[in-house]
């Protein structure tokens, strides 16, 4: 089989830019699909580096069935300190993905339930477990038979709502959608409810205010816990520290994973004490998840975003790019969405104001022409996850490279 090259070969990495192997610059505004997210050989990333190094030398691989490794139980204990009271049992695996398939069996076992919920638009990984719950059809081929007794309910997209409603007289359709599958499509055993604060794969869709008081209010009245997906929106890239704080959400089970890791394979799920105490140790089980190196790095990594008012500082320079993004006068450029630095453009057709996914594309091509490194997500939205340390600067001049290359098509 032939090997298939989607873009130049990527031999370092400096601040926030890339280097190809011809010594390209690339400016990355996509920290990895959101792994990097304190850019790359800075005065960040050194503590990382030099806990890895030190960790090497230690021991790089524990048993950790028969005993626990002084870096995991230390990473757990900061964990703890960001989660809300009760919710405080953790199990490290080696990937987000790995992560929603360990919340799923937890979920499940402990509700005494199989029916699980998710939304359309919604993504959490390409595992059997996890891609049955994603609600994206071309993320999907191949895969079936999927995972039996999985609903999905509308994606909470008011730009372009599939029931057809306009908000807020809708009066939140899509949250209230959750009471007619229970009716309908269930044998009634719900167990869980998945979702992310921020449907990321789906184009970067914020739900409308009250969308999650609402679905929270559904899945108390019948029983059904919630998992939040924070891989993607965890660790200040919504400028909070999880996405869903102050979203009126409750979680049972939080998902980690990319960044969690300081670039090392690593992810987790976090679970409530309930949950917890009805889940026997031979019910899920992983190797390498929790590697004392991988773990050492997400160590000195939520320190450095903790220490570095990382954060704070997302939200603050999130919100001065997109200022900028939505003060451009182009009509190929729709609506400008997101939370501090996850950040959605969506690119449409001039004259139908519709998604033009060839035309972002095209954009995305002329970036990476320019040396800035973007991705496309939804059905055209050029989606920017950047590592929380870009400065405001360099937003500025990814916002005029965008301007011309957009112009270019």
């Amino acid at each position: 089989m032939k090997p298939v090259v989607f873009g130049e070969q990527i031999v370092r990495g400096e601040g926030v830019y890339l280097f190809g192997k011809d010594g390209k610059r690339y400016l990355d505004l996509t920290s990895g699909y959101g792994v990097s997210v304190l850019g790359y050989r800075n005065e960040f990333t050194e503590k990382v580096t030099a806990g890895i190094k030190e960790q090497v030398d230690l021991l790089i691989h524990n048993p950790h069935y028969l005993s626990y490794s002084q870096p995991a139980a230390r990473l757990a204990e900061k964990l703890v300190e960001f989660t809300p009271p009760g919710l405080d049992r953790i199990f490290f695996t080696n990937s987000g993905s790995e992560a929603v398939e360990g919340a799923v069996k937890v979920i499940r076992k402990a509700s005494d339930g199989f029916e699980l919920f998710a939304l359309q638009g919604g993504f959490h990984g390409r595992t059997m477990g996890a891609v049955s719950l994603t609600g994206i059809t071309r993320d999907r081929y191949g895969s079936g038979p999927l995972l039996p007794g999985v609903h999905h309910l509308p994606c909470p997209f008011c730009e372009r709502c599939s029931l057809n409603q306009t908000f807020p007289s809708c009066d939140l359709a899509c949250a209230d959608y959750l009471t007619a599958i229970l009716e309908n499509e269930t044998s009634g055993r719900p167990a869980g409810l998945f979702l992310e604060p921020v449907l990321g794969d789906a184009g970067v869709i914020v739900p409308p205010p009250g969308y999650f008081e609402r679905i929270t209010a559904h899945l108390e009245e019948n029983g059904i816990v919630v998992c939040v997906d924070e891989i993607l929106t965890g660790f200040g890239r919504t400028g909070r520290f999880f996405g869903f704080e102050d979203s009126g959400l409750r979680p049972d089970c939080i998902t980690l994973g990319k960044p969690l890791g300081g670039g090392l394979p690593l992810g987790a799920f976090i679970v409530s004490d309930d949950l917890a105490d009805r889940f026997d140790n031979s019910d899920f089980s992983s190797t390498l998840g929790g590697n004392p190196v991988a773990c050492r790095a997400g160590l000195e990594t939520l320190r450095v975003i903790e220490e570095e008012g990382l954060v704070e500082r997302a939200g603050d320079t999130g919100n001065f790019l997109s200022g900028l993004l939505k003060d451009l006068d182009d009509g190929r450029i729709g609506e400008v969405r997101g939370e501090a630095l996850l950040i959605g453009i969506e690119i449409v057709d001039r004259r139908k104001g519709s998604p033009d996914r060839a035309a972002a594309y095209m954009v995305k091509d002329e970036l990476m022409r320019r040396g800035f490194l973007v991705t496309v997500y939804g059905d055209s939205t050029i989606r920017l996850t950047p590592p929380l340390v870009l400065e405001k600067n360099q937003a500025e001049e990814f916002v005029g490279a965008l301007r011309k290359s957009v112009e270019s098509i």
